[in-house]
């Protein structure tokens, strides 16, 4: 699988800085201002490892847009940002990946997605469910696989 960044973020002027950014350490990025078109590019066979979604899209939240995205990437690892969303939609994103606050810092989100970094650091494991809003870290055991 290709290993870029899928953008999905509305506000333009922040979607356009992340994007420079990224582009800036060498990591590919391709951006999407809507869910409809992020979700049409995945359907049309488009290939991402890592995305990061704004939780309070204006056509679909970024929770429904990660599982709808996850029937076609069923790897793709999620990041999520937020500057305040309804706290349902929050704990679902907390199910499904990674969240993150806004404002965002350039560099440390640039570091979480450079190729050195991804897999590592502290993160709510996707797919588990956890009963509180605790991060939990995953070490990578002796064989490759998280723990």
């Amino acid at each position: 699988m290709a290993s870029r960044v899928l953008l999905v973020e509305h506000e333009e002027e922040l979607r356009q800085s992340i994007v420079r950014a990224l582009r800036a350490r060498g990591i590919g990025v391709d951006s999407f201002e809507t869910a409809a078109s992020a979700l049409t590019a995945v359907e049309s066979g488009g290939q991402w490892s890592r995305a990061l979604i704004d939780l309070a899209l204006p056509d679909m939240d970024g929770a429904t847009l990660a599982e709808k995205l996850q029937q076609h990437l069923p790897e793709l690892e999620l990041t999520f940002a937020t500057g305040g969303t309804d706290a349902k939609v929050l704990c679902r994103a907390h199910g499904l990946g990674t969240v993150i606050w806004k404002p965002l810092g350039l560099g440390p989100l640039c570091e979480r997605f450079s190729t050195q970094s991804r897999g590592s650091g502290t993160f709510l494991r996707r797919g588990k469910r956890a009963s509180s809003m605790s991060m939990e870290a995953v070490v990578p055991s002796k064989t490759g696989t998280e723990r």
